[in-house]
């Protein structure tokens, strides 16, 4: 069984390990930058399968707090193209529990959660350097489509020591 919960201060650990455990798919985070995205999030979801933490989702929205920047290039790139919109930052899913359905649980939550809240669009970016097709096709499933893409060099983020290409997509709301 599943059971989506609403982040709490108390999972904060599970999110960093979590998020951790899924390099490259998830960029590195330490505990600073993860307390900046809770922050920030519109949405943030915890899941439990059969009683255990099994994973989490983390979503922002569009920013317009001056008081809070957040640096991310793919955030930005999203930001300059897209307004209303909730942004997915990252997900993760422990190895043991993948293929659990947890990820789609998380989307479909989202999903209801972003038609609510008025937004029109969900976007996201998957890694195509280094290469991630099990994304490509899990977000392809839930209706997104390819909406850019962006190359970012070694060494310019934190989070990343290679360099990346990522795609993004997008799921239209409306």
């Amino acid at each position: 069984m599943i059971e989506l919960i609403d982040y709490k201060n108390e999972y904060f650990d599970f999110l960093l390990e979590s998020n951790n455990i899924n390099k490259p798919q998830v960029g590195f985070l330490k505990d600073e930058r993860l307390n900046l995205l809770i922050k920030l999030a519109g949405y943030c979801k915890v899941a439990k399968f059969k009683g255990e933490l099994a994973g989490f989702l983390l979503c922002l929205p569009e920013n317009n707090d001056p008081n809070l920047f957040y640096d991310s290039p793919n955030y930005q790139w999203v930001s300059e193209r897209y307004s209303n919109f909730i942004y997915i930052d990252r997900i993760s899913v422990l190895p043991k529990f993948q293929n659990e359905k947890i990820g789609s649980a998380l989307y479909t939550d989202l999903i209801y959660f972003s038609a609510l809240n008025g937004y029109n669009d969900i976007l996201c970016e998957v890694n195509i350097q280094p290469p991630n097709p099990g994304s490509i096709r899990f977000h392809k499933r839930f209706d997104f489509e390819e909406c850019g893409s962006q190359l970012t060099e070694a060494g310019k983020l934190e989070s990343y020591d290679y360099t990346v290409e990522v795609q993004f997509l997008r799921r239209s709301i409306k």
